[in-house]
């Protein structure tokens, strides 16, 4: 194509004979697309990569700011962190996927990327003239098994075995996770053509304008986590007996709790070495 070209020439011939278009999916259309639960906590959690299943039971406690709670969804700034000690429980062995599954492919712009809690960490690298192209796929998935009979008496061992941060005044929340699902991410940057692509480039018709891309793929992974409350800082609340859920009676979030949960990032949850292995509570 030489080292320079007409750019509006560039893009008629490629959008006319050469490539159909692509578009960028509404937020609505990626959350069904990626077959996101909005329901979850997106998070970065490097440390169970070799063994996600480890992530069930674990207890994600949000403390205290200058004395206060969080009053609002927008409040942030809150210390949120792993507790040491995970709740026991057993793996409901059919909810493991037989598989990885690709979900869907799609291009990603700044402001599907600002509308999609999924896909914020994607903002700080987009621009009016880049777009990310995604595959995403379901790598791993795992729930509590709740009718174990052993679930509900080891839960309210481990209340009695962990009295101080159940009484802990400046702990806010205990959340524990109850599901997972792990979702790898391969993307690839394109840079909207300027009349000046070089060899190698690859390309890709949005919107019937050529966007190029040298890079190769890279992988992201995220984590998206289901919760129960083991506490909340009402104290006129008890910890268990309140709103149950469904299956195995354990606490299920408000609204506004699954709200504020899934508000996290892998940015502000920061999941920290706990004072026993992960291995010695599996």
């Amino acid at each position: 194509m030489g080292k320079n070209a007409n750019k509006e020439h560039v893009n008629q011939v490629m959008d006319e004979s050469i490539s159909e278009k692509s578009r960028v999916p509404s937020a609505q259309e990626a959350i069904t697309a990626l077959k996101i639960d909005m329901q979850m906590a997106f998070v970065d959690a490097d440390a169970f990569i070799a063994n996600p299943y480890a992530l069930l039971g674990q207890v994600i406690q949000i403390r205290k700011k200058d004395g206060k709670c969080p009053a609002s969804l927008s409040t942030g700034g809150f210390p949120v962190e792993l507790t040491p000690y995970p709740v026991p429980r057993k793996l409901d062995e059919t909810s493991k996927l037989a598989k990885p599954s690709l979900r869907n492919s799609i291009l990603v712009d700044m402001q599907l990327a600002s509308s999609v809690s999924f896909l914020s960490y994607l903002s700080a690298e987009l621009n009016a003239n880049t777009h990310f192209s995604l595959m995403v796929f379901d790598q791993t998935a795992g729930l509590i098994d709740m009718a174990d009979p052993a679930w509900r008496p080891g839960l309210e061992k481990w209340k009695k075995e962990n009295s101080d941060l159940i009484n802990d005044p400046e702990i806010c929340y205990l959340f524990a996770v109850s599901g997972f699902i792990q979702k790898n991410i391969v993307r690839k940057k394109y840079i909207k053509y300027n009349g000046k692509m070089k060899g190698g480039a690859f390309g890709v018709n949005i919107n019937g304008e050529l966007s190029t891309s040298t890079e190769d793929y890279s992988l992201d992974v995220k984590f998206g986590l289901t919760p129960i409350v083991l506490k909340r800082p009402d104290p006129g609340t008890k910890p268990f007996g309140l709103r149950k859920a469904a299956s195995g009676g354990a606490l299920a979030p408000t609204e506004t709790e699954l709200r504020l949960f899934t508000s996290f990032t892998g940015s502000t949850l920061k999941f920290k070495r706990s004072r026993k292995s992960i291995k010695e509570n599996m």
